[in-house]
């Protein structure tokens, strides 16, 4: 007797979806294709008969343990916004900025539509996110479908823009233009591993104008390449090309995606997937609640006892952490009153040093100024007297111009500027008793500004 030969299911399924036909092929963990690739004919022309597909597929052969979609007419675009308009922000707040601004782009709502999105760049305070998007409820029957068959959805994205370069996947610097559904899409890697990419509608008259502006700013680039769909358009020369109506090409890229698609990095792209709804915590919970309230019953005791004993510590702890509290504010107002008396300290030292020098110069202060009157007294200037006023040197005389006394006052200031006074602004009466005005009786007033260091304003407490 026989036994019956089971056939190991793959890791992984990997459906390429056009408007005309479907192309799978199988591999495992490591990316590794398995088997032939299946051509079938069943088309999706809307993600809205995506479910239905899928689930035709499957009712012929079985999915692997992951699948994963590429579809041609899933719909993508390139948004830019500010960058400090998403700095910092959640997945939800950043999610409805990236909604509001295709919806802007587009005209049409997005209030049905699942978002997957990636950054591209971000530069010149600008944020560049390629997204794509799909009907909640059709990527929720693409769900159903493949739950049906026994099978998870790895993700869904547009087939636009494989990571790899098609003729070397070693190239690390390359540029590549891709014709689908009336879109091309132009992408640029760079030597430090990131990516550029620029969308053209195929429907705009001067795309042409700027596809070339595009490639004229990317400079020169060691190596290009072009991917064809069924659409085909008249592009510029590149050294490389693959044509993906030839089926003989085909199992070549999809490796290339199934490699790609298989590593621990997701490849860059907005890529749908299904987020569960349920709480794995909760569910997790819930399967081991049973085992939980044993084991909770057999350590009541031992938690009690731990309780109490940790209450005791915390009080403990407590009463410590007060006695240091108080420690520290008197360290601190210690550390206060120490830094008042060092400069307490340090200003009756610089007093010591200074009080000698003035003293010496207060008891110079009348000869030095009598000096300074007489040398510096103007020819039309007359001195009556110098007296002491309350705190104040007052000089009084007459002078026959109305210049002389501020000549006198400015020779008065610049001598005696280190003998602490203040040489006010002089006062002048015309006496009118000349045809031309004249002459003046002047006053011109020195006042004690202090010792500096021993005139302070009372300190505030």
């Amino acid at each position: 007797m026989k036994l019956p030969l089971f056939k190991k299911r793959p890791a992984h399924s990997l459906l390429f979806i056009t408007e005309a036909k479907t192309f799978r092929v199988d591999f495992d963990k490591a990316g590794v294709l398995i088997g032939e690739m299946d051509a079938i004919n069943i088309s999706c022309p809307t993600t809205a008969k995506l479910a239905e597909c899928v689930g035709q597929i499957a009712a012929g052969k079985p999915f692997g343990r992951k699948v994963w979609l590429l579809y041609m007419r899933l719909p993508i675009a390139l948004l830019t916004i500010p960058s400090m308009q998403v700095e910092g922000v959640d997945e939800a707040t950043l999610l409805q900025a990236l909604q509001f601004e295709l919806e802007g782009l587009t005209g049409q709502s997005t209030l049905d539509a699942k978002l997957a999105y990636h950054l591209l760049s971000n530069k010149d305070e600008m944020s560049t996110y390629w997204v794509s998007q799909i009907n909640q409820l059709h990527f929720e029957d693409i769900h159903k479908a493949l739950k049906k068959a026994g099978s998870q959805l790895g993700g869904l994205l547009h087939p636009a823009a494989m990571p790899q370069s098609l003729a070397n996947p070693e190239h690390e610097d390359w540029l590549r233009m891709e014709c689908w559904s009336r879109q091309l899409v132009a992408l640029r890697r760079h030597p430090d591993s990131s990516f550029s990419m620029q969308l053209f509608s195929l429907d705009y008259r001067h795309w042409h104008t700027q596809l070339e502006q595009w490639l004229h700013e990317q400079g020169e680039v060691p190596h290009t390449e072009t991917l064809l769909n069924d659409m085909i358009e008249l592009l510029p020369e590149t050294a490389y090309t693959v044509h993906l109506g030839n089926t003989e090409r085909l199992p070549d890229w999809l490796a290339l995606w199934a490699g790609s698609l298989a590593g621990k990095t997701p490849p860059p792209a907005p890529m749908q997937i299904h987020q569960s709804k349920l709480n794995k915590d909760l569910l997790l919970m819930a399967s081991g609640g049973s085992v939980a309230v044993l084991i909770c019953v057999g350590h009541l005791s031992w938690h009690l006892y731990q309780a109490q004993h940790y209450t005791h510590e915390a009080e403990a702890l407590k009463k410590i952490e007060t006695s240091m509290t108080a420690l520290r504010k008197s360290s601190a107002d210690n550390r206060e009153k120490r830094d008042k008396l060092k400069t307490k300290l340090d200003k009756l030292k610089g007093d010591s040093d200074t009080l000698p020098q003035m003293i010496k110069a207060l008891q110079h202060r009348p000869s030095r100024l009598l000096a300074a009157v007489a040398s510096g007294r103007p020819e039309n200037l007359v001195l009556e007297e110098v007296v002491a006023e309350n705190d104040d040197i007052k000089i009084r005389g007459v002078s026959l111009d109305a210049v002389s006394t501020n000549k006198l006052a400015g020779y008065l200031e610049l001598k005696l500027a280190d003998l602490g006074w203040e040489i006010l602004a002089p006062t002048k009466k015309n006496m009118n008793l000349l045809e031309d005005g004249g002459p003046w009786e002047f006053e011109i007033a020195l006042r004690d500004k202090g010792i500096d260091g021993f005139h302070h304003e009372p300190e505030k407490q």
